[in-house]
């Protein structure tokens, strides 16, 4: 993403004095660097290793809780509030997580927490937002700042640890923090409010209406994906897709069923070879999944039958197709775009959605975020869009069919 947004930063100037003075940076690169420079060379703790942790703590406490739930706790609760012990954990609201806790569940949560980030201090092991808290805690005290202004891209997926540290990036004054993001577009995160973390929108925003990169019947078609969905604004408000439109039109998307994932990748490479006859340069053509096994298979069907192709998780050169998750898809365009594997058992993926007896909120939140990458894929395209699945449809899909 953040290579993508340099590169068309250099369509816009090459004075090489002022991009010099630009730094194109991954929001977690830059609380790296900030806390390195203050501890050494970082531990990262990997998600298999802190699952371990939270399950050893269960164990150990007798505790009825899973350890995806202590952990979101810790992570949207704890470190999302800047809450510091325990009174300040027993005080804190906690919007958003569906299940409700007494007071002797909270202390058996916040013992948990405690257990679990005494003993990631006693082995030196960070994780991504446990950085960008002490990178925060370190810029907040310092007199002099990285950044004279900072333009936030995709600004939805940020956490609130993350805001915290833009926050304390930049001192306070005119054009500090230009915020640019689209909500129905969250696709990582929890929901946050900027007025609570003390970066005030209200009477300072645009809402933006005109699409400028795909065609009316692209738009229109994808927008449906999200009929009827709350979404939020980030300002404790919600937002509406209201008059959102586009001025460019085209082909209607395609869709298509297959009774195997054999004949949908085969139907696949007929798709992109029709587009590369018909002289969309290869590059300008994306194919997204859900999953890396999938992206896999589209990249294996491709060359089969002569057609170069790659993941977006490589280094790719100029005159290849582009396949890569759903997540990968984001930020980047195409002139044509197949998004395959959008059936029942891909859209919604059960790995990634939290079971609705564990956290109700946290369930209906984790649908909405699948139902938000499926509208991410598909806007991606500028002029020809083609959704297939094998099987039955996702129920994303139903009411569109």
């Amino acid at each position: 993403m953040s290579s993508s947004l340099e590169e068309n930063l250099k369509l816009l100037t090459s004075d090489e004095e002022v991009l010099g003075r630009i730094d194109v940076r991954h929001v977690d690169q830059v609380a790296y660097q900030v806390v390195s420079q203050k501890h050494g060379r970082l531990a990262i703790l990997q998600s298999a290793e802190e699952k371990s942790i939270w399950k050893r703590i269960i164990s150990r406490l007798e505790l009825s809780f899973t350890e995806t739930f202590l952990a979101t706790e810790w992570r949207d609760v704890v470190l999302g509030q800047a809450v510091a012990d325990a009174d300040g954990y027993l005080a804190a609201k906690r919007p958003g997580r569906g299940r409700a806790l007494g007071h002797l569940q909270k202390a058996q949560v916040w013992q948990a927490i405690d257990e679990f980030t005494s003993e990631l201090a006693s082995r030196k092991l960070w994780t991504y937002d446990s950085i960008c808290v002490e990178a925060a805690r370190i810029l907040a005290e310092s007199p002099s700042k990285p950044y004279g202004h900072v333009v936030v891209d995709e600004a939805q997926d940020l956490h609130p640890v993350r805001w915290r540290l833009l926050r304390a990036a930049v001192s306070e004054g005119p054009d500090d923090l230009f915020i640019a993001g689209d909500t129905h577009q969250r696709i990582y995160g929890a929901t946050v409010s900027l007025r609570s973390l003390g970066i005030r929108v209200a009477g300072r925003s645009s809402r933006l209406t005109i699409n400028y990169r795909t065609t009316a019947e692209i738009l229109g078609w994808s927008l449906g994906l999200l009929a009827g969905q709350r979404v939020d604004d980030m300002d404790e408000g919600l937002e509406s897709l209201s008059g959102c439109r586009s001025d460019v039109h085209g082909s209607p998307p395609r869709t298509a069923a297959y009774a195997t994932k054999a004949r949908e990748m085969d139907e696949l490479a007929a798709r992109v070879r029709t587009w590369l006859d018909s002289g969309v340069a290869p590059a300008e053509v994306g194919v997204a999944a859900r999953s890396n096994t999938l992206v896999d298979d589209a990249v294996t069907a491709l060359r089969r039958v002569g057609i170069a192709a790659g993941s977006l998780a490589q280094v790719l050169p100029g005159d290849a197709v582009r396949v890569g998750t759903m997540h990968r898809m984001k930020g980047l365009e195409f002139r044509c775009v197949a998004v395959i594997g959008a059936g029942e058992h891909q859209m919604p993926m059960a790995g990634a959605v939290t079971p609705v007896e564990e956290d109700k909120s946290l369930h209906a939140a984790d649908l909405q975020r699948e139902r938000c990458l499926i509208f991410v894929a598909c806007t991606r395209a500028r002029e020809d869009l083609h959704v297939s699945w094998h099987g039955n449809p996702s129920p994303y899909l139903t009411p569109l069919l």
